[in-house]
């Protein structure tokens, strides 16, 4: 089956995964982020569909993408097409993208889609990559990645507030939908005439089968943190304020912070200077994906404190190598990822002292930091084994596909 995947991909990751002709150049940037895309788009590949990763760029000129630019690989075929790269003011002779409800995306989209010439398509995120799937006509299952009246609570801006107009309008039309837990599952119901499925986001079979922690990881009495923003709805500031009660208590803990907003001198840092919440604290800013991984093995347990998620991949990507996570009771995607704290350490997150004494708890307790580890493994393998995530899609995909009359009358006959 000829699959087109729409969505956020990474260059990077994809020229990693996959053999593309040198002579095509190198894959424009894409979207930054978790490789969670590709890892779908490996596991479709090995099961010997032809496979279409279809993006957009908004850090490569327009021009140099129009409609779109394609790179042929053995396994996968990737699309990558322009995006305009302000929400509202003019650029490059086009306005702003919100305007117009990335309608020129959504065309630059549904041409790709029509070179790829699927049989399925299979979209993700409620919004541009979505609307052009369901505007192409070609059968598709779209999978929600946010919960778009709580970004919009959390991030109370114009143009947050326009994308969730934009979702209400993609998710009325859905009619074959998954989300990724079922906190988020609960929060479409009422937007969307679809049934919807909970499928988590994949973790590859590389982080999976990786070695867990290194023994020393409780001694090295390290946390780690990584946030892409410093927003309230990351809730950064209170992470920091709770381990600088921590470390009254326990002098020796570090904690690395890692993600955009946390760079050395960035936002985070100058703040946590200014309240003294700076010692002991590391800024590291965006780091490559594999580095923070491999980092995960070596530490005492990763602090997230984001007031939201639907289904955190850095939280998946410890508990896939045994780093015990301390997130929140009451933050959604959380709690079910965690096995309401059977694989991993629940705590009033928006309470920098409650915080504080779950870090200080966990830092003091070798047999629960190595239970804790241990499930957190036993759990990710249930929740985020891309062989099982891929296997569920496919027949979500079988599912959503129209019956052919000759396929109808061969049943009647049975």
């Amino acid at each position: 089956m000829r699959i087109a995947l729409l969505g956020p991909f990474a260059g990077p990751s994809l020229a990693g995964e996959f053999s593309f002709a040198p002579a095509l150049g190198p894959l424009p940037p894409g979207y930054p982020g978790a490789p969670l895309m590709t890892v779908l788009a490996r596991a479709l590949a090995e099961r010997g569909h032809q496979v279409g990763a279809i993006t957009t760029d908004y850090s490569t000129p327009i021009a140099k993408l129009e409609p779109f630019r394609a790179f042929a690989g053995a396994d996968l075929k990737a699309y990558f097409c322009p995006q305009r790269p302000r929400s509202f003011r003019a650029a490059y002779g086009k306005r702003g993208r919100m305007l117009d409800f990335f309608r020129y995306e959504r065309d630059c989209l549904r041409q790709a889609i029509a070179d790829f010439a699927p049989d399925f398509i299979h979209a993700h995120w409620t919004y541009e990559f979505v609307w052009a799937a369901l505007d192409s006509g070609v059968p598709m299952l779209a999978t929600a990645h946010d919960s778009p009246l709580k970004v919009v609570r959390f991030t109370p801006n114009m143009y947050r507030l326009w994308r969730y107009f934009m979702a209400r309008r993609v998710l009325a039309r859905c009619r074959h939908l998954t989300a990724v837990s079922p906190d988020l599952q609960r929060d479409l119901r009422h937007l969307t005439p679809a049934p919807i499925a909970v499928v988590a986001n994949p973790i590859s079979n590389a982080i999976l089968r990786a070695p867990g922690c290194v023994p020393q990881a409780f001694d090295s009495q390290t946390l780690m943190m990584v946030l892409n923003g410093w927003t309230e709805l990351k809730n950064g500031a209170t992470a920091l304020q709770a381990f600088r009660l921590a470390r009254a208590q326990v002098p020796q803990l570090k904690l690395e912070c890692f993600g955009a907003g946390f760079e050395p001198v960035g936002e985070a840092q100058r703040w946590a200077v200014a309240r003294g919440c700076a010692e002991g604290v590391e800024f590291r800013g965006p780091t490559p994906h594999a580095a923070i991984v491999e980092r995960m093995r070596s530490c005492l347990a990763l602090l997230h404190p984001s007031r939201w998620e639907a289904c955190c991949m850095s939280i998946a990507e410890a508990m896939s190598v045994g780093l015990p996570v301390i997130a929140g009771r009451a933050t959604d995607g959380v709690p079910w990822q965690l096995e309401d704290g059977r694989a991993g350490v629940l705590a009033d997150v928006t309470d920098a002292a409650a915080t504080a004494q779950a870090i200080i708890a966990l830092s003091r307790d070798r047999a629960r930091w190595q239970a804790i580890s241990a499930a957190a493994r036993v759990r990710a393998r249930e929740l985020f084994a891309v062989d099982s995530v891929a296997e569920r899609y496919l027949k979500l995909y079988a599912a959503a596909m129209p019956v052919r009359p000759a396929t109808r009358m061969a049943a009647a006959e049975s």
